[in-house]
C-alpha cells in the first residue's frame, strides 16, 4: 500500500511543474496560488459531501488546521512561485528536495522520533544524485541573476512545508484528526490565508482568459492539490515525516522526463549516473530492515550462520517505523 501512494504522489507532484508553467503570465503568482487552493479546497468538500464525512470540528481542531493551512497550502507555495522566477526548475527542485533533511530533524525536534541511519544516508544519496542530475541547471545559475534571492525564498518555502508536515503529522497520530476532512478545512484557511495577504499588498485578482492558464489551474488544483496532498499526509501518517518526504527527491526526475520529451531536455552521463543513485537511495530508505532482511536470506545458508543477528542494528527497526497511524 506504502508502495502505490508513494508512486501516487511522485507522478501527480511530478506533473505540476507543467501547470505551474502554464499558469505564468499576467496574472500575480500570490494569486494563482490562492485560485488554486480555493478551489482544491471546494474539491475537497464536494467530495466529503458525496461521501458524507462528518465536517464539524472544535476551535482547537480548527486552529490546527489554520495552522497546516497556513504553512502547507499559502506561504510555502507563495515563496516557491516567486522563488520560480529567480531560479532554474531543476534547481528550485533540489532546493525543495531538502525538505527530506528539514523533516528529519524537525521531527526529531518536536515529535521525539529517533534519527534513522538508514533515513540519513538514503537522504543525502538521494541529495546528491539529484544535484548530478541538475548540474548543468546549477552551473548555468550566475551570481548575478538572482540567485541569493532564489535561494532564500526556496529555503523558506522548503522549511515552511516541513514545518506543515510536522503539524498535520502531529494532528493525525495525537489528535486523531481524518486525513481527508483536515486537508479540506486546510486548503480553505490556506486559500483564505493567501487571499487575504494578497488584498493587503495590493494584488489584483484578475483571471488570464486562456486555456493553457485555466487548464494550468484545474490541474495543480484537483491533481496537484486535492489527490496529491491526500494521498501524500496519508502516507505521512503511515510512515512518518522523514521517509514520506522522500518522494521530494524522486518527483523532480518525473518532471526532467516530462521535459526530454516536450523540452528538448538533452540527457548526459552524469544526469545517467545521477538518476541512478536515486533511484537506489530510493529503495534503501522505503526498504529499511525489511530490504536488508530480504537481502540477507538471498546469502548461503552458511555465510548466514553468525551474521543473522547483526544483519539489522538493535533497535535501528524501531527508529523507522514500517506504518501506521500512530507513527508520529
Amino acid at each position: 500500500m506504502n508502495i502505490v501512494l508513494y508512486a501516487v504522489i511522485v507522478l501527480f507532484w511530478g506533473t505540476t511543474w507543467i501547470g505551474i508553467k502554464l499558469q505564468l503570465g499576467s496574472v500575480d503568482p500570490a494569486v494563482s496560488v490562492a485560485y488554486r487552493f480555493l478551489l482544491a479546497a471546494l474539491c475537497m468538500f464536494v467530495w466529503t459531501t458525496v461521501r458524507r464525512l462528518p465536517m464539524r470540528f472544535t476551535a482547537r481542531s480548527h486552529l490546527r488546521f489554520a495552522l497546516v493551512g497556513l504553512l502547507m497550502y499559502s506561504t510555502n507555495y507563495v515563496l516557491f512561485y516567486y522563488c520560480s522566477q529567480h531560479l532554474v526548475s531543476g534547481l528550485v527542485s533540489i532546493i525543495f528536495c531538502l525538505s527530506v533533511g528539514f523533516n528529519i530533524i524537525n521531527g526529531r525536534i518536536f515529535l521525539k522520533r529517533p534519527i534513522s541511519r538508514t533515513v540519513v544516508l538514503g537522504a543525502l544519496a538521494g541529495l546528491c544524485g539529484l544535484a548530478m542530475v541538475f548540474a548543468d541547471d546549477i552551473a548555468g545559475t550566475k551570481a548575478g541573476s538572482g540567485l541569493v534571492t532564489g535561494l532564500l525564498l526556496g529555503l523558506g518555502a522548503t522549511l515552511l512545508f516541513s514545518f506543515g508536515n510536522i503539524a498535520s503529522s502531529w494532528n493525525q497520530a495525537r489528535a486523531g484528526l481524518p486525513v481527508v476532512q483536515s486537508t479540506a478545512w486546510s486548503m480553505l484557511y490556506g486559500g483564505l490565508f493567501t487571499s487575504l495577504g494578497c488584498l493587503l499588498a495590493g494584488n489584483s485578482f484578475t483571471v488570464e482568459p486562456s486555456f493553457k492558464y485555466v487548464a494550468g489551474l484545474v490541474y495543480l488544483s484537483v491533481f496537484g492539490s486535492a489527490i496529491a496532498f491526500v494521498t501524500y499526509l496519508t502516507l505521512l501518517a503511515r510512515i512518518g515525516p522523514d521517509r514520506a518526504a522522500f518522494a521530494t527527491v524522486v518527483f523532480p526526475l518525473v518532471s526532467l522526463s516530462l521535459s526530454t520529451v516536450f523540452e528538448d531536455y538533452h540527457w548526459s552521463l552524469l544526469a545517467v549516473l545521477g538518476v541512478l543513485v536515486v533511484l537506489s537511495a530510493n529503495a534503501v530508505i522505503l526498504g529499511g530492515p525489511h530490504l536488508r532482511a530480504a537481502l540477507g536470506r538471498l546469502r548461503p545458508a552458511g555465510a548466514d550462520a553468525g551474521a543473522n543477528g547483526a544483519a539489522t542494528p538493535a533497535g535501528e527497526q524501531a527508529a523507522v517505523p514500517e506504518s501506521g497511524p500512530g507513527r508520529g
